[in-house]
């Protein structure tokens, strides 16, 4: 996955977030979408992780998050505000567009 890629995956789930849909709810979402943009095989599998691991492991599985994003993610989680859950997973875009590289 290309980082472009990671940057408007992670958009496109800070926006559905953002709108107060359910976190499980805007990533299966999210991740239906990729599937049909030709993604299926890699999103199949974290769709498996999304049902029986949850959120952060599903975001791990993509290869959107590390274990330090994790690990701050379960913290803004556990707060149960979307507003903060929204700005964070923007962040992480916004950290992926200015430092990865393809």
């Amino acid at each position: 996955m290309t980082t472009a890629d990671k940057v408007r995956f992670l958009r496109a789930l800070a926006f559905e977030i953002h709108r107060k849909r359910p976190v499980i709810e805007a990533l299966t979402d999210c991740i239906e979408k990729e599937g049909r943009g030709g993604r299926h095989r890699m999103f199949r599998q974290v769709s498996v992780v999304l049902e029986s691991d949850g959120f952060i492991p599903a975001l791990q599985a993509a290869g959107m998050v590390g274990e330090e994003a994790a690990a701050l993610l379960v913290v803004i989680l556990s707060a149960n505000d979307h507003r903060q859950l929204s700005a964070a997973i923007t962040s992480l875009a916004d950290h992926h567009e200015r430092f990865d590289q393809d």
